[in-house]
């Protein structure tokens, strides 16, 4: 599901995501990057058969398997949180199929989930890897479309996912993009409980049920990272970054080709991703 970034197996859960060390108390600390987020320190285990760890998040682990595919899996196998997350994963999965946007979901594993391999990794790491020159114009009109298509779907079953950004879109080995990570999601009653980080957080109260609308404004941050090859308003505070989209003021984008489809998404003219499809594949 994610590219190999080989880390050693001796790793261990000990810092937080700007990378300062969480104390060895064990208790949960807030993360002063993501102030929605608590970790604790905990040394890192291996299910049996993991073969290389791929990447790791806050609460769940990416590695590899013999067969080459990939196995999602909890950190802290006490976190009960994040298990009921993962089988709320599994039932969206499941319910959303086979599709060429979506993540292939292989089956249950014993230790989490078992996905097909994406040899391009994500969406984030792969433009900060290259240099933005090198990517055609062309190959991130596909991926904003692309994009786009995948969040169409996904709604189109009724799911919200709720944590839209660059990190939750891979790429395969043909650079065609796939949505990934819905242990955040919510489908009827099932609420993962996941929210957007600030850049792409549609100003709302936090405790109001996420929508189409919030989706939609993150997709319009995540195709401008796309374009831009960073966050919009990249050099500015969590707090005045929240303040200028409660005014209603976001980056310029007249020059990229779907400016007019990542506008629209930060200021609601869509009621849906189909309609951001259709204004892309119009300007493209």
């Amino acid at each position: 599901m994610l590219e190999s970034h080989s880390e050693t197996m001796a790793n261990s859960i000990t810092t937080f995501s700007h990378g300062t060390p969480v104390p060895a108390d064990g208790k949960f600390h807030v993360d002063p990057s993501n102030p929605m987020n608590q970790i604790k320190y905990l040394e890192t285990w291996y299910p049996p058969g993991v073969s290389e760890m791929l990447w790791g998040g806050n609460t769940s682990q990416i590695a590899l398997l013999p067969d080459g595919t990939v196995l999602k899996y909890i950190w802290d196998r006490d976190d009960h949180r994040a298990k009921n997350c993962l089988e709320i994963e599994h039932s969206i999965l499941l319910a959303l199929g086979d599709h060429e946007r979506i993540v292939k979901y292989i089956a249950k594993h014993e230790h989490g989930l078992q996905f097909q391999f994406a040899a391009n990794g994500d969406v984030r790491r792969y433009i900060s890897k290259h240099d933005p020159s090198r990517i055609p114009q062309q190959q991130r009109q596909k991926w904003a479309k692309q994009a786009a298509e995948a969040l169409a779907f996904v709604h189109s079953k009724g799911v919200i996912h709720c944590d839209i950004h660059p990190n939750n879109f891979l790429l395969d080995e043909h650079l065609n993009l796939l949505l990934c990570d819905f242990a955040g999601s919510l489908f009827g009653t099932l609420d993962g409980g996941a929210m957007e980080s600030i850049r792409f957080f549609l100003p709302r109260d936090p405790l109001a049920t996420p929508g189409v609308k919030s989706d939609l404004f993150a997709l319009g941050s995540a195709v401008y990272y796309i374009m831009a090859g960073h966050e919009p308003y990249d050099s500015l505070s969590d707090d005045e970054v929240t303040a200028r989209y409660l005014r209603f003021e976001f980056p310029d984008v007249h020059s990229y080709t779907c400016g007019r489809a990542i506008e629209g998404c930060w200021k609601g003219d869509f009621t849906n991703a189909q309609d951001v499809v259709k204004a892309m594949v119009a300007t493209f």
